[in-house]
């Protein structure tokens, strides 16, 4: 059985973590199977929008543990350790810096490595069965992925301090409540409502879309006048493209837009 599907559906590519056996626990190969679906979705420029989810009652319960207990059992070196772990937070630089929207539909546990993944994502909705855990602290481990750069700016400080700091479970309605993720739904039309989602932002222009995108992940780190500098750079770009040409036109004549991302 394959541990990540790969769907191309439309311009929309379905990323299913699949082993529901195991609650889809991440081993090593399935970073690097991400990996190369990310890249594929880089470059195809068929496909607009990534969506993720899990199979079964999952999304993804973190790391295999005992596949990496090399880590911690003496038997590498700091230096072996670091080049590991490295490798490891790769996902989220990719996740970060693919120039189309990532969607996850969190179906489920999302704990460690599953909630890293999540949050990595642009847009997150859950089922009414969803559970985020950051519990590192409750096994003597630490965050990695990003989260304690992304969590704070999607929760508050406040919040990610004592989600990460208690390692508590929070259900679905919190992470609602707290900006984790912009939508609860019934389990049963999660993926119909990720699907309707995704099918919006795949009609939209991807050169306005990998600007938004771009300049939103830097601008909790600059001022406003860099922002309003990477504003007027984006705009000067889109005015130059073909998608804004067709925009126009599109609603001058009330008809939906047709966008190459040239």
């Amino acid at each position: 059985m394959t541990d990540i599907l790969f769907e191309i559906k439309e311009n929309i590519a379905i990323v299913t973590f699949n082993r529901p056996e195991v609650l889809n626990v991440f081993n090593r190969a399935m970073f690097q199977q991400l990996l190369d679906m990310l890249d594929c979705a880089a470059k195809d420029d068929s496909i607009r929008v990534v969506l993720m989810t899990g199979a079964g009652r999952a999304f993804s319960a973190g790391i295999d543990l005992e596949e990496i207990s090399h880590l911690f059992d003496g038997s590498m070196t700091m230096e072996q350790a670091r080049a590991e772990l490295d490798e490891m937070q790769e996902l989220t630089r990719r996740m970060v810096n693919l120039p189309k929207p990532i969607v996850s539909a969190i179906n489920g546990i999302a704990v460690g490595a599953g909630a890293e993944v999540a949050i990595s994502s642009d847009i997150r909705i859950a089922s009414q069965t969803t559970t985020f855990e950051f519990a590192e602290v409750r096994r003597g481990l630490f965050e990695t992925n990003g989260v304690m750069h992304r969590l704070p700016r999607l929760i508050g400080m406040g919040r990610a301090a004592q989600v990460m700091l208690t390692g508590e479970k929070i259900s679905a309605q919190a992470a609602l409540e707290m900006g984790l993720v912009t939508r609860v739904l019934p389990s049963e039309i999660l993926m119909r409502e990720a699907l309707e989602i995704a099918n919006i932002l795949s009609a939209n222009a991807p050169i306005s879309m990998r600007l938004v995108k771009q300049v939103l992940q830097r601008s909790y780190d600059l001022d406003l006048e860099s922002v309003m500098a990477l504003e007027t750079e984006g705009t000067l770009e889109c005015l130059v493209s073909d998608d804004l040409r067709e925009g126009v036109q599109a609603f001058l004549e009330k008809r939906a837009p047709v966008y190459k991302g040239k």
